[in-house]
């Protein structure tokens, strides 16, 4: 029996002690892994304007412990790069409170559901520019706001956090109940403010409603007859990326809107759930903002400063005394129309690999290759160009046919001197055209470049108005316009055009003109 006891008693000393050397490995291990990734590098797209002076790239990067919290006081010497697997030369690195200027466009869907994420921004507006301050961020704001077409399309900045807060303060969530709104157009729009050149580039995209896209049949459902949207999701990363853009989307998630989870992640910035992380809406801005006032900023010379038309993979490791971590990111310079070695400062220090090939082959069969195709261009009759190519052509270089032909201003226009139907300006605005000829069965009106007549005039919207071909002739039709259009004095949504009806567009003033049958 004694035996028996002492036998028992040894086994359940072994059992604790392989249960405690097993833990004992278990929290080494944890200890080691959490080590080594215990923190969190994310980079942006590199800045590439300054690769022509010596091959000179700059990225953006964050570094987070694995609470989300900004890891401080990094230097050059935490943090290494290499492009495509050789080691790059950092010859910048501005790290906090050190200068780095952000150009940050908010694009808000205005839907009614949106209500509860208007008043939030509100609350965090002046919080969010009050970290980029203190961080000694150069900030300026931006706002552009949509349904299922864009609202506020004012292409400005403001420095000031409380103008920002007013912008804000005044929308008025309305409509929807409809879904999915175009945010796609809005942040096309968002790519073409007038950011500077030495900023980072940020969209906010705020919405809880997937995206309109190309194709996915909303004419049927539209009283204009049309889709809400001609682009796809592809094409909008292509334009954020081209305007070297980091978009923080705030919503749906992936499964609903995957084209704003993939140009979120595509364009280095990050995605948040609006469904299950709504309810934290002004902890997000305040997230959002809190990243960018900690970004560091480096610039780095490529180990290839050849204008190739390659694509470079780029490594940005940090490795500090709280831990490790690599982000990656790639890039890719221009060189279709030929390359070359960049310009090169000399006594910088920088030995660059033999290896460079020369490219002055390259460079001289290109202009051949443009030259054969001209001469076979050359070789198409005139004749067989088709009527609409020559009409854009006469339009643009003032031919016979064109705006610029058109009688001056007061004259009167006989009623059947044209063979097609127009609208004739009235009102003294010189940066409106004299005369819209009808030259499609479907035409847009607005002050956007994509309309087909242009009207500059602030009382203009970039979508305006449509002009459409009907059996009984021709229809205006109201795009939603903030000043509206008026026939003979009243406002109207949409009206069949009547040979000599007073047309006013926004504030500008025209006559209709049937076409001489």
């Amino acid at each position: 029996m004694i035996l028996k006891a002492r036998s028992s008693q040894q086994s359940h000393t072994q059992a604790v002690c392989v249960f405690i050397h097993c833990l004992t490995l278990c929290l080494l291990l944890t200890r080691h892994v959490s080590a080594a990734d215990s923190v969190v590098v994310s980079v942006t797209n590199p800045q590439l304007e300054n690769f022509t002076n010596g091959g000179a790239v700059g990225l953006y990067f964050n570094a987070t412990d694995l609470r989300g919290q900004p890891i401080g006081q990094l230097t050059p010497e935490h943090v290494t790069v290499q492009e495509d697997g050789q080691d790059a030369q950092i010859i910048d690195f501005r790290g906090e409170e050190q200068g780095r200027p952000v150009d940050i466009v908010v694009v808000f869907d205005v839907t009614e559901s949106m209500g509860p994420f208007i008043d939030g921004m509100k609350e965090a507006a002046i919080d969010f520019a009050d970290r980029l301050a203190k961080a000694n961020r150069d900030y300026r704001l931006g706002l552009v706001t949509f349904e299922d077409y864009v609202i506020r399309d004012e292409r400005e900045f403001t420095r000031s956090a409380r103008e920002f807060k007013s912008w804000v303060g005044a929308l008025r969530p309305a409509g929807g109940g409809d879904i999915p709104e175009n945010s796609l157009d809005a942040m096309l729009l968002a790519s073409r403010f007038p950011f500077r050149p030495d900023a980072q580039a940020v969209i906010i995209l705020i919405t809880d409603a997937p995206n309109h896209t190309r194709g996915d049949g909303s004419e049927k459902n539209n009283p204009y007859g049309r889709e809400v949207t001609q682009l796809s999701g592809a094409e909008v990363l292509a334009e954020i990326k081209k305007a070297n853009l980091n978009v923080y989307a705030i919503s749906p998630p992936p499964f609903m809107a995957p084209d704003l989870h993939r140009i979120a992640k595509e364009s280095a910035g990050r995605h948040y759930n609006i469904v299950s992380e709504g309810e934290r809406f002004p902890e997000l801005i305040g997230e959002i903002g809190r990243s960018l006032a900690s970004q560091y900023f480096l610039t780095y010379t490529s180990p290839r400063p050849v204008e190739d038309g390659a694509e470079r993979e780029v490594v940005l490791t940090l490795q500090h005394p709280n831990g490790e971590g690599e982000a990656r990111v790639a890039y890719q310079v221009r060189g279709i129309g030929g390359a070359r070695v960049v310009s090169t400062s000399s006594g910088s220090g920088i030995t660059y690999p033999q290896t460079l090939i020369a490219y002055g082959v390259w460079n001289m069969l290109v202009p051949l290759f443009a030259a054969g195709g001209l001469l076979l261009l050359a070789r198409v009759r005139i004749n067989e160009i088709p009527a609409e190519v020559l009409s854009l052509v006469k339009t643009a270089t003032g031919g016979p046919g064109s705006t610029s032909q058109n009688p001056p201003m007061g004259s009167v226009v006989p009623k059947n001197s044209a063979p097609y139907a127009r609208l004739v300006r009235q009102s003294p605005f010189e940066d409106a055209p004299r005369e819209i000829a009808f030259s499609r069965d479907e035409m847009t009106i607005g002050r956007g470049e994509e309309c087909e007549a242009i009207i500059l005039h602030s009382s203009i919207s970039r979508e305006h108005a449509r002009i459409k071909k009907v059996k009984q002739g021709y229809v205006l039709l109201d795009l939603q316009s903030r000043n509206g259009i008026y026939i003979n004095g009243k406002k109207v949504a949409e009206n069949l055009l009547r040979d000599g009806m007073q047309v006013r567009i926004g504030d500008v003033e025209f006559i209709f003109y049937a076409a001489n049958a």
